[in-house]
C-alpha cells in the first residue's frame, strides 16, 4: 500500500474559517514529527495519522520524512498552509522545518497567534 493511501481525509466541517490543526507523532524511536496546517476543503482523520508516520519513517533522514509528509500533505490534503517539523535530541539535536502554502493565502492574525515550536 502507497504510505498516501494512509493519509486519509475527510470534509472539512468548515471551510469558510482559517483555524489551525496540530498533528504529532513519533514515525520511529526518539524521532517526533508535528504536523500544522489551515485546512481548505479537507482535514486529515487524526487516528489514521499514526499509521501514516509509521510509513515515513522508511524514508530515514529528517530532511527526507519532512519533505516526504509536507509532498502527501500538499497532494491529499491540498491545505492553504502547512508546515512539517521533524526533530531528535540523539545523537546531536537535529530540527527540521518545512513549509508551504497556496499561492495569494495569507491569514496574519493568525499567524501571530500561533504558538512558535
Amino acid at each position: 500500500m502507497h504510505r498516501r493511501a494512509l493519509l486519509t481525509t475527510q470534509p472539512n466541517p468548515d471551510a469558510r474559517h482559517d483555524y489551525l490543526v496540530e498533528l504529532s507523532g513519533e514515525p520511529a524511536p526518539g524521532t517526533r514529527l508535528t504536523l500544522r496546517y489551515v485546512p481548505d476543503r479537507l482535514v486529515a482523520v487524526p487516528d489514521a495519522f499514526a499509521a501514516y508516520l509509521a510509513s515515513v519513517a522508511a524514508d530515514g533522514t529528517l530532511e527526507g520524512m519532512a519533505l516526504a509528509v509536507l509532498d502527501d500533505v500538499n497532494n491529499e490534503l491540498v491545505p492553504r498552509w502547512a508546515e512539517v517539523t521533524a526533530e531528535r535530541a540523539a545523537p546531536v539535536p537535529h530540527r527540521v522545518l518545512v513549509e508551504d502554502r497556496q499561492p495569494n493565502w495569507d491569514n496574519p492574525h493568525l499567524f501571530s497567534r500561533m504558538r512558535r515550536i
